[in-house]
């Protein structure tokens, strides 16, 4: 098993479903590619409405960055944004 740690950064403006924790929690959660290990909240920035930061535990074969895809498809398939530059997700680790 490996760890990817992504900051996930939604930003201000129209949504179908405005983000919360909780809600980001289960989208997190439900990404096929990785298991969440842990979600901590952090305090957002400007224009920012919700900061995160996801440890993800997922297999030797499975490349970050399709973990990062995958939190990005579940955070625009949950909340819906107008556009979807309004989801950030980085990998940090």
């Amino acid at each position: 098993m490996s760890r990817v740690v992504c900051r996930l950064a939604l930003s201000d403006g129209a949504w179908e479903t405005r983000p919360s924790r909780r809600p980001l929690w289960e989208a997190v959660r439900r990404t096929a590619s990785a298991r969440l290990v842990r979600l901590q909240f952090e305090e957002p920035g400007e224009d920012e409405i919700l900061v995160a930061e996801a440890t993800m535990r997922s297999s030797r074969h499975c490349h970050a960055e399709i973990v990062r895809d995958d939190i990005i498809e579940a955070l625009l398939a949950s909340f819906q944004p107008e556009y979807e530059s309004m989801v950030e997700v980085e990998v940090i680790e």
